[in-house]
């Protein structure tokens, strides 16, 4: 087993990531911002909306503890051209490819018994008839909604400030229903 924050091949995953994925698609402004929780260069403030109805800047916030799952920081742009790269082929080798974008079979259930929409790494979602695969992420003061359909003729990264702890998924729900009509 290797040791926390690294991968199987020994090198940490931060590296890793730098390496295979974020130096070869010129991703420049994704950082994996480690134990530091500033963030450095132009960027966006996270508020989260207190009991007392104030809000409180959450942007200074060390990730490092949530490891990939959010400690990685970056751009709608390079999100953009992660996305193409990913849907393209040119990230993943045929077999991977294979599997991002199939769905366990029908007798799979999420817990509220729909059928199961989540891949070997993207979920899906259909709206208005136009199915879409990405990734969400969210954290203290920040939300991303990254999705696209199959051929990337319809595509966005959404990324904005929810500032209720749990806030809905109205913006998001605007954003495709515009997209989809």
């Amino acid at each position: 087993m290797p040791r926390a924050g690294t991968t199987f091949t020994g090198r940490y995953y931060g590296e890793a990531i730098k390496s295979g994925v974020l130096r070869p698609l010129g991703l420049t402004r994704t950082l994996l911002p480690g134990d530091d929780p500033h963030l450095h260069g132009p960027h966006v403030h996270g508020y989260l909306r207190m009991t007392d109805k104030s809000l409180q800047d959450v942007t200074t916030y060390e990730q490092s503890s949530s490891w990939g799952e959010g400690e990685l920081v970056s751009s709608a742009d390079d999100l953009f051209r992660f996305q193409e790269a990913l849907f393209s082929g040119v990230l993943l080798p045929a077999e991977a490819m294979s599997h991002l974008f199939a769905l366990p079979p029908e007798s799979v259930r999420m817990v509220d018994g729909s059928p199961a929409r989540y891949s070997m790494g993207l979920q899906t979602a259909t709206v208005n008839g136009v199915t879409f695969w990405g990734k969400t992420g969210d954290t203290y003061g920040y939300r991303t909604r990254m999705f696209a359909t199959r051929d990337l003729r319809l595509r966005f990264v959404l990324s904005y400030t929810p500032t209720p702890l749990a806030a809905s998924e109205d913006m998001i729900n605007r954003v495709v229903t515009l997209l989809t009509t």
